[in-house]
């Protein structure tokens, strides 16, 4: 039985969609050479991130060369609003690295090297919106468990990132940085990896994902940890399936929205 239904879902929607090892892709660049070329990529791109993007100082110059360039502005109402964010200038400057390593570069290599156009590597929502009832079916488990541990010491201490909202203002710009965080990393992971891999080793390029995902939540608590191998693996299943990320977009996004906004609850620091 468990054999059987991971070919219906797994297998066969691969090769349903042209994916599997050694078909032509409808680019002009061979399996391999995208292959070799995604390998690569992602191999440097998770170093910057790692060195660049999560590295403290960065972050830190980031924020002041921000708060430099607001000073410099005419009086008014932008500076006045601009100012208003800096309470989140460094988390704007890590959610633009992984903006820029996460999709900004895989998306100019998928354009520009594989000369394919980015639907091809789940850009498309036509799939999003057919599977919509299975997506919300898939997030109202997560959000019961989010509920739950919102009353932990470690789970308060955690979340939100901006963890000192000081204005309803601050904090809806950095929920806003932090979804268009989850649609990099849903593009990097589920279609940049999946998609790119899929036509040379076949649904094989989803486990080949996870490796990766699961690495970058090694400075997490474990259960996270692990929770990414398996939210890793359904989530590229339904890129493969769908050729769409958005599901993915859509669950990450609302996921982190709700632990966010639990863990400020349980605090009273909902700035209203």
């Amino acid at each position: 039985m468990l054999r059987r239904a991971f070919q219906r879902f797994v297998v066969e929607p691969t090769v349903a969609c042209d994916a599997d090892q050694g078909v032509p892709g409808p680019g002009p660049r061979s399996p391999d050479f995208k292959a070799v070329v995604v390998g690569l990529s992602v191999a440097v791109l998770l170093t910057l991130m790692n060195f660049v993007t999560l590295d403290r100082d960065v972050q830190t110059t980031a924020a002041l060369a921000m708060r430099d360039a607001v000073a410099l502005l005419p009086a008014g109402a932008l500076q006045d609003a601009l100012r208003a964010l800096e309470p989140v200038y460094r988390q704007i400057a890590w959610a633009t690295g992984c903006v820029t390593f996460y999709f900004v570069i895989p998306a100019l290599i998928v354009v520009g090297v594989f000369r394919e156009p980015l639907s091809e590597y789940g850009m498309s929502p036509r799939g999003f919106l057919r599977h919509l009832p299975l997506y919300l079916l898939l997030f109202v488990p997560v959000l019961g468990a989010v509920i739950v541990v919102s009353y932990t010491p470690e789970f308060q201490g955690t979340y939100p990132f901006h963890h000192h909202p000081v204005a309803m203002f601050d904090l809806l710009v950095w929920e806003a940085f932090y979804c268009l965080q989850f649609f990099a990393l849903e593009f990097f992971f589920r279609g940049f990896m999946v998609h790119g891999l899929k036509r040379r080793i076949g649904w094989v390029a989803v486990p080949a994902m996870v490796i990766p995902y699961c690495m970058i939540h090694f400075g997490k608590p474990m259960p996270e940890a692990l929770g990414a191998i398996v939210a890793g693996s359904v989530l590229g299943v339904l890129s493969l399936r769908t050729r769409s990320i958005w599901g993915g977009v859509f669950i990450h996004s609302a996921v982190a929205v709700a632990m966010d906004w639990a863990s400020l609850v349980q605090r009273h620091a909902v700035p209203w």
